[in-house]
C-alpha cells in the first residue's frame, strides 16, 4: 500500500515541477543541490530534468503498488519500506548526471 501512496505523491510532485517549474532557488519547492544553484540555466535544466524523472519513477512505483493491491499483497509494511528507498534513490542519481553531463556541455568539456 505505501508503493502505491508514494508513488501517487511523486507522480504528483513531478507532474507540478513539469508544469509549474520553480522560478528561483525557494526554500521549499523545486530539485535542490549544489549542481543545480550553480546558474539560472542549471536552475531550470534540473527542475525539468528532475520532474521527468519523479513522474516516471511515481507512475512505475504507483503501478507496482497498484499490483501488490490486486494481488493482496499489502501485508509487507516493513518489506515495502525496505526496499522503498531503490525506486526513489534513482531520481536523484540520474538528475545529478545530467545535470553533470549539461555542466559539462555548458563548460565545453566532451567526454
Amino acid at each position: 500500500m505505501i508503493f502505491l501512496l508514494i508513488g501517487i505523491f511523486l507522480a504528483v510532485i513531478g507532474t507540478l515541477f513539469i508544469f509549474f517549474p520553480s522560478k528561483g532557488n525557494l526554500p521549499f519547492y523545486g530539485y535542490h543541490s549544489p549542481r543545480a544553484a550553480q546558474s539560472d540555466t542549471h536552475w531550470r535544466y534540473a527542475q525539468k530534468t528532475s520532474g521527468k524523472y519523479f513522474l516516471i519513477f511515481g507512475l512505475l512505483m504507483t503501478f507496482i503498488g497498484y499490483l501488490l493491491k490486486l494481488t493482496e499483497f499489502t501485508n509487507y509494511f516493513i518489506i515495502e519500506m525496505l526496499v522503498l528507498v531503490f525506486p526513489i534513490m534513482p531520481i536523484f542519481i540520474l538528475t545529478e548526471k545530467k545535470l553533470q553531463k549539461f555542466d559539462d556541455e555548458m563548460r565545453g568539456d566532451k567526454k
